[in-house]
């Protein structure tokens, strides 16, 4: 006899036993025992007929009901929510806390210099501009549409101006420009405004003292025509190939691993020292790969095609090496233990080359690219010949609130960037700060005063700079950002309109501060 049908006959068999034979009395049953008088009539009436229905009988009496996972014996089974976490890093779990440091976040955070908590906002000046001020202020909270468009959303940078911030200031001031007025960002940075400037349709030229921050504003501002795109999009796809099959190949064969890249200019055994830490054996034996693949596609320069296309994807790496490595972020430099699986990073790196190549495509409709140079703000002169700029959008260092070679260390130390000139030239590094802070609030003071005046040099007669800078707490005292930009003004800027939003103060700031808020402040400067 076939096995559900014996369970089906036991089970009818007893059915009948139970209700042909002796009822068993209240106190016999497995139930408490009391004298409730209106659970007895209950009782008598499940023991004296037929048994109620259950819900397996149908599973007993024909063909068994469909249950909800039948379909994935018939196909392919379905997606599962945790599925993702087999392609990279582990989503936290709530008992890490006790058994270990936190997990990583399971999406970048990305670290903006605006304010995220909206405070009270003062202004002054020009009436128009000032409100143009006022709603680059308040673009960050309202706008969440600006920062994941174009290739805004390509490689986190720590405390980058708000694209969307970017995006008010930019139309401020191509409204006062002729079509195809250069503009000037002499703290470019990763690009934010560089590329708000090139959506606008405005030529501009960027520069940085920090190769890393070139690296990345060339890559989100790559405006190139379609053919080359998806030049780029193919060698993304090739080059992780390769990388994947390669590593499925040395795991069969139990080969041993390559060995690991030497760039120039750095102490093979330091940089290994270095890197040990941060990256998992297979995760980095994957990177140096990809890095050495694109070594061998840059080669040595006699090809610029193949050494931009090498330079973009190097960009596409670097977006990615914070991700599989156990740093927690960006501005975090606190080792967590993070579970990065094999062949993560390439498919990362390919990734973030398709996102890159989707937000270019959006851009490339406003012209080619703009000029993002290596060079010092302080020495913009170099660059811009004296007045030829219509306009600056800018934000440059707040005084001892970050240290961004710090913070970019581990990439300066993989990719093979040179950052000797941006260690010794850092304007307003919390280090520096740290170190000696009557010193080191002195040189950013003078600092802020070159910056402006090679700004003023920079400006045609009636152009205008907009800049973005806040308070800090730097040496354990308050720095007043507004108050030092007005102590550093030449004879040859004025300010036309200015906006300001609180912050709130955290720490050792409260009574750094004082009665007096501390403030986020745009300024509008214009050439006399």
């Amino acid at each position: 006899m076939p096995k559900r049908e014996r369970i089906a006959a036991e089970r009818a068999a007893a059915d009948t036993a139970r209700a042909t034979g002796p009822r068993r009395k209240w106190s016999e049953r497995t139930a408490p025992t009391t004298d409730a008088p209106t659970d007895a009539p209950r009782a008598e009436q499940r023991s004296n007929g037929p048994r109620a229905p259950r819900r397996d009988d149908a599973r007993t009496d024909g063909p068994r009901a469909p249950r909800r996972d039948d379909a994935r014996t018939d196909g392919p089974r379905a997606p599962r929510r945790d599925d993702a976490r087999t392609d990279g890093p582990r989503a936290p779990r709530r008992d890490d806390a006790r058994t270990g440091p936190p997990a990583p976040r399971t999406r970048d955070r990305r670290s903006l210099s605006m304010p995220r908590a909206q405070g009270r906002i003062f202004a002054d000046g020009d009436r128009e501009l000032a409100d143009g001020l006022v709603a680059a202020l308040r673009a960050p909270a309202i706008d969440h549409e600006v920062a994941e468009s174009l290739t805004h959303p390509f490689h986190t940078y720590p405390a980058r101006l708000h694209p969307a911030t970017a995006r008010v200031l930019v139309d401020i001031v191509a409204s006062r420009v002729r079509p195809g007025a250069l503009l000037v960002d002499p703290f470019c940075g990763s690009g934010t405004t560089l590329v708000e400037a090139r959506a606008a349709g405005l030529r501009a030229v960027g520069t940085d003292l920090n190769p890393l921050a070139i690296l990345v504003a060339r890559a989100k501002t790559w405006t190139v025509p379609a053919r080359r795109r998806n030049r780029l999009r193919d060698l993304g796809h090739e080059i992780s190939g390769a990388v994947l099959a390669a590593g499925k190949a040395a795991r069969r064969s139990n080969a041993e691993a390559a060995p690991l890249r030497k760039p120039k200019g750095f102490d093979p055994n330091a940089r290994d020292r270095r890197l040990a830490a941060w990256f998992a054996p297979h995760v980095r034996r994957e990177l140096e790969l990809l890095a050495t693949m694109l070594d061998e596609l840059r080669g040595d320069g006699s090809d610029p095609e193949s050494a931009e296309y090498a330079d973009v994807l190097t960009a596409c790496l670097s977006a990615i090496l914070y991700k599989v490595s156990s740093r927690t972020s960006d501005t975090d430099g606190t080792w967590v233990d993070k579970q990065v699986g094999r062949g993560a990073a390439a498919r990362h790196f390919v990734s973030r080359v398709e996102l890159l190549v989707a937000g270019l495509a959006d851009l490339a409709r406003s012209g080619g690219p703009p000029d993002v140079l290596l060079a010092d703000a302080r020495n913009l002169s170099e660059i811009i010949p004296d007045g030829t700029a219509s306009a600056v959008v800018t934000s440059p260092p707040y005084a001892g609130t970050y240290d961004y070679a710090e913070h970019q260390r581990l990439r300066f130390d993989f990719l093979g960037l040179r950052h000797r000139d941006f260690d010794a030239g850092e304007i307003g590094s919390r280090r520096s700060f740290l170190a000696s802070a009557v010193d080191a609030d002195r040189r950013w003071r003078k600092d802020l005063g070159d910056s402006l005046e090679t700004i003023a040099r920079a400006l045609e007669p009636t152009g205008v700079a907009a800049i973005v800078i806040g308070d800090s707490w730097a040496g354990g005292r308050a720095v007043y950002a507004l108050d030092d930009i007005r102590a550093s003004l030449t004879d040859d800027l004025a300010v036309i309109a200015w906006a300001s939003q609180e912050r709130p103060a955290l720490g050792g700031e409260r009574k750094a501060f004082g009665d007096r808020p501390k403030a986020e402040h745009i300024v509008l400067l214009e050439r006399r």
